[in-house]
């Protein structure tokens, strides 16, 4: 299912398009852990009711959206905070995330992590469709430079 299906008023890249190429958004399987564990930075499901991430499907860009929904009872700013401490901000094979911001609204968790000029356009998109935004996560990858020698 897309996204659309779940939140068909968020549009959350309406005015931002431009930023992004062709886009993939799909379902993820609460049952695949290792899956669960890539796209969220969760050990597994068991707080999640569904998971939706829209990510390019070719890109030299890193891009990730990640809208998960948790179940009935569970903390969403808990898990706000856990997926945004453990998401792999280098799961791609030859890029990497700049900027992670995560917040929760509701049982509805953002996360979206790329660049700074990417990400945040969408991660303010979020906040301002949702209700109420829980606490705010950010987490800047360091990234290491080489040593001048290996240039």
């Amino acid at each position: 299912r897309m996204v659309k299906e779940y939140f068909p008023d968020m549009k959350l890249y309406e005015g931002n398009e431009n930023l992004f190429g062709s886009l993939m958004t799909q379902a993820v399987d609460p049952t695949d852990n290792d899956l669960v564990a890539s796209m969220t930075g969760l050990e597994n499901a068991n707080d999640v009711q569904f998971c939706v991430v829209s990510e390019p499907m070719m890109s030299s860009q890193a891009y990730s959206l990640v809208i998960v929904k948790v179940k009935e009872g569970v903390d969403a700013n808990a898990v706000a905070k856990k997926m945004n401490e453990n998401i792999n901000m280098r799961k791609w094979i030859c890029v990497e995330a700049e900027k992670a911001y995560t917040t929760s609204s509701g049982d509805i968790i953002c996360l979206v992590m790329s660049s700074e000029e990417m990400a945040k356009p969408v991660y303010n998109s979020f906040k301002a469709k949702a209700v109420a935004v829980g606490q705010e996560y950010e987490k800047t990858e360091v990234v290491e430079e080489l040593p001048e020698d290996m240039y």
